[in-house]
């Protein structure tokens, strides 16, 4: 009966996350990753190389007001460079934003983008990134990146860049997207590839040595390139691999099939030109980019298997060292994983992303959280209704009818108290 209740359970496939909570509004200094700041090294002729600040802005980061139909935000971003703690440059980039749906402002998924480029001789730099709400007058000073110009110049081997090829379209012109979360690789269902450029355009091949931080090694050697300079481009807040005459030519390899088997973690990558020329490692991670919360400590994970599997069966996960416990949730998910040839598992992610969202939104005025309210209960079982009627019954109770079409079922709920803590009466 359980395991039918789980296959009809994910029939549902609308997927709910509450979005993180904001920081405290104001002014103040903080590191915060989720902007996920970045800094691409390109050769350019003779020393010098261009350095570009690669940022992102989510949309539920910002600070939107009202203005008419439309809700707007504004931000800023300052970037410096340093040698020796001394200014060398410095740029800003301001960004306008207008959308007219209030939901699009709470959202992780979009977000604001740009490039900062820069044109040094090749040294030793301290790029810091500084990002200003315009609205809020909130100021956040992100981690600084350190950069080593002359070891990029003397191996010749420059950032493998995270892209997506199927989704690429600027303007019309099909351009490599930049996946940009800091030079991490997403943790998700989709295929990811790398472009790794070098200097040697005669190089026929590289060889590209991967090691997930779960001993997983993957090698491969790659001959798919093209040869041309190239730079990072904004197009429609996104970010592109462009043509770049007035960079140095590189010969850009193209690393395919791999992201789908890497775990979350850091990921060590190991690029060598040819089969015995200049090699160097570049410390990647694979990062799951908005991880639902309730997922996040692998005990808890497990407990809140409460609301679709029997008491001894958590039990029994529950049952071991506390440090087996991620390997005990990783066994349990994967008997139900749609895609058991890589490892992400869609159903886990649905689960507890409905576990956050019932958590946040059905807590009423007098619960703590909304996982023990009948609602809660509801949407974690079966996900977001087809459609929610509100009416009045009547002694005046506030009625919230819940329907799904797959499967069949029909949920009235009745807040007796007025609290927003409403019970389960039919269904």
């Amino acid at each position: 009966m359980k395991k039918l209740l789980l296959i009809l359970f994910f029939a549902v496939t609308a997927i709910f996350a509450q979005p993180e909570r904001k920081p405290d509004r104001g002014i103040g200094f903080i590191r915060y990753q989720k902007l996920f700041p970045t800094v691409q090294v390109l050769p350019k002729a003779g020393t010098e190389v261009t350095l570009s600040y690669l940022y992102r802005i989510p949309y539920d980061f910002l600070v939107f007001e009202r203005d008419a139909g439309t809700f707007k935000a504004s931000a800023r971003m300052l970037v410096e460079v340093y040698k020796d703690d001394e200014l060398v440059r410095r740029d800003i980039q301001d960004k306008k934003l207008s959308v007219n749906d209030f939901n699009l402002t709470q959202s992780r998924s979009l977000a604001v983008e740009g490039v900062i480029k820069f044109d040094l001789d090749a040294d030793d730099y301290v790029i810091m990134g500084e990002f200003s709400d315009l609205q809020s007058e909130q100021l956040i000073r992100l981690a600084p990146v350190n950069i080593d110009g002359v070891e990029y110049k003397e191996t010749g081997i420059y950032n493998p860049v995270v892209i997506k090829l199927d989704q690429s379209n600027c303007n019309g012109k099909k351009l490599p997207l930049i996946i940009n979360y800091g030079g991490s690789i997403p943790f998700n269902s989709q295929d990811y590839q790398l472009v790794i450029p070098v200097s040697d355009t005669t190089a026929e091949t590289i060889s590209v040595e991967l090691v997930n931080n779960d001993g997983n090694q993957i090698i491969k050697t790659i001959s798919e390139a093209y040869v041309t300079g190239i730079s990072m481009m904004e197009c429609d807040s996104k970010l592109f691999i462009n043509t770049n005459d007035d960079n140095q030519t590189t010969k850009n390899f193209i690393l395919r099939d791999f992201s789908q088997i890497l775990n979350e973690g850091l990921l060590l990558t190991n690029v060598t030109v040819g089969t015995d020329g200049e090699s160097r490692e570049f410390p990647l991670s694979v990062k799951w980019v908005n991880k639902p919360l309730s997922l996040r400590n692998a005990e808890f994970a497990i407990e809140m298997l409460q609301f679709i599997e029997e008491e001894n069966v958590v039990a029994n996960l529950l049952d071991v060292d506390s440090d087996e416990y991620p390997k005990a949730l990783h066994n349990y998910w994967k008997k139900y994983d749609p895609t058991p040839d890589t490892e992400y598992n869609e159903l886990m992610e649905e689960y507890y992303s409905r576990i956050d969202y019932a958590a946040m939104e059905f807590r009423g005025i007098t619960k703590n959280n909304g996982l023990s309210t009948d609602r809660g209960k509801v949407y974690i079982r079966y996900g977001q209704p087809d459609s929610i009627e509100r009416s009045s019954n009547d002694l005046g109770y506030v009625v919230e009818t819940w329907t799904y079409s797959s499967p069949n079922q029909k949920f009235v709920f009745v807040d007796q108290q007025g609290t927003g803590n409403f019970i389960l009466i039919s269904g």
